[in-house]
């Protein structure tokens, strides 16, 4: 009698694909992804060190007339615009894309950044600025603040409104403004010490350093 050959049972095993998911949703982790949407992070590069800020302050502690807040401001606007076209938004991904410049949202963002320095000279008046004589040099350090937040307020128009991955570039320059505020109450007499010339100066440290070191947190 012939012997019968028994049939081979096929399987299915689903652990391949159980692998890639993990490994997909970890990097998606990595990226700061939400369940609602696309990961969104900055590369991890040297392209986003943001130069022109060290020739600015160059410009204001080396150059300017008195430290001017007013042409620093003026200079700073543009340079700014030009940054987050060339370098910050060049390096910019979302939903493993990478972002392109988006013109029509430029001004949306310029103006969002000019609204955005009422509360934030509001912030900085209840923590302690002057109100009444020195008013507009504490609007002046707000409007530093706010413009120089620009690349990530576009960003986060330009992401589906993902606030949480650029919350760290308004806090580096919260905090270089608070810890710049310790030269004011010394008893030196030095022009620098005058309101708001140090806490520009620590704004805009803090805007570099938050650039430089942003995406690797």
């Amino acid at each position: 009698m012939p012997v019968k050959k028994r049939g081979m049972k096929k399987s299915v095993s689903f652990s391949d694909d159980e692998t890639l998911t993990r490994v997909r949703q970890s990097n998606d982790k990595k990226h700061n992804a939400s369940p609602d949407g696309p990961p969104v992070y900055v590369k991890k590069t040297v392209h986003t060190v943001p130069l022109h800020l060290v020739g600015l302050l160059y410009y204001f502690i080396k150059l300017s007339d008195s430290y001017d807040c007013v042409t620093l401001l003026y200079l700073l606007v543009p340079l700014q615009i030009a940054y987050l076209a060339l370098q910050f938004n060049r390096n910019t991904v979302y939903g493993h894309k990478v972002l392109k410049l988006r013109l029509s949202l430029v001004p949306i963002s310029l103006g969002a950044a000019l609204i955005l320095t009422i509360p934030c000279m509001l912030i900085i008046i209840l923590l302690g600025a002057p109100i009444a004589m020195l008013l507009q040099k504490t609007w002046l350090l707000a409007a530093h603040c706010c413009f120089l937040g620009l690349p990530a307020v576009y960003s986060v128009f330009n992401c589906n409104f993902k606030v949480g991955i650029f919350k760290k570039y308004f806090v580096a320059i919260a905090v270089g403004c608070w810890i710049s505020c310790v030269v004011i109450p010394l008893d030196w007499d030095r022009d620098w010490q005058e309101w708001p010339t140090p806490l520009v100066v620590g704004a805009y440290l803090g805007a570099f350093v938050g650039y430089t070191v942003g995406p690797y947190i």
